[in-house]
């Protein structure tokens, strides 16, 4: 590059800034991106495309002379909502997984050509989660469930304990997706009356899901057991005592009509 192409490529940065802003949505939910290119330029027409894997896809074009222009399969859920070459936005209605990624807005000027910019629109479903645990046989297996997009992540917090993992994951016709993941300790008794917590992290941020294990009622059981084997002597003692009697009247009865 010469001297001069590197003084005029400066000059164009240095002119040529372009103003954008990065979004998040939930699904559902409704978003406007927008993008302002500063400074003096002959701007034909303005283009919106989404970055999908190897290609750009156009979504709108706007210009003074065609006016709006929208792609067929968007037609029912995004338009302008600024009309400006230089200051352009679009809304997105009912924003689903799938818009989730970024987007390009391309000023088509003369003589400069094309200028491009970026902008990002994050799309997520609400964090959803539940904690619970079953014991079988003293042995404790614990099943912690997110579902969300982008994909949860879930780890355990569990007081020291011989333990082992599994997770499973699914993907929804929605685009959200289930991560569920199963905790299983040999003995539960190791872990009776502690808190057992299942963290999941989601947009960057930490939720806590946590149970507390039950007691095992050793104490009562015994109690009980003791009460129930001494209920169960005295009726035998009873019952022997009552035979013994009975069998006592009957002999004094033959003796007496002998």
């Amino acid at each position: 590059m010469t001297y001069q192409g590197l003084i005029l490529s400066v000059v164009f940065i240095m002119l040529s800034e372009i103003v954008t802003q990065k979004k998040v949505v939930e699904v559902g939910g409704n978003v406007t991106l927008s993008c302002l290119l500063m400074g003096s330029y002959e701007i034909l027409q303005v283009t919106w495309q989404k970055k999908n894997t190897g290609m750009n896809e156009n979504l709108a074009t706007y210009s003074l002379s065609k006016g709006i222009n929208i792609v067929e399969t968007y037609r029912d859920r995004l338009n302008f909502t600024r009309l400006s070459l230089n200051d352009t936005a679009i809304t997105l209605w009912r924003a689903r997984i799938q818009d989730d990624g970024c987007y390009t807005c391309l000023f088509n000027t003369f003589p400069d050509g094309a200028i491009p910019e970026h902008t990002c629109l994050t799309v997520y479903g609400e964090l959803r989660g539940s904690l619970h645990y079953v014991v079988s046989e003293s042995n404790l297996t614990a099943t912690c469930s997110a579902n969300a997009w982008p994909r949860p992540v879930i780890s355990w917090i569990v007081p020291k304990a011989e333990s082992e993992q599994t997770e499973e994951v699914v993907t929804h016709p929605n685009g959200t997706v289930s991560v569920i993941s199963k905790l299983y300790v040999n003995s539960s008794t190791s872990l009776a009356g502690q808190l057992l917590i299942c963290r999941v992290r989601h947009m960057e941020r930490d939720r806590d899901y946590s149970v507390k294990v039950k007691e095992v009622p050793w104490l009562l059981a015994t109690v009980v057991l003791l009460i129930v084997f001494v209920v169960l002597v005295l009726t035998v003692v009873c019952w022997r005592r009552c035979r013994k009697k009975q069998s006592g009247e009957s002999l004094f009865q033959v003796e007496a009509s002998s």
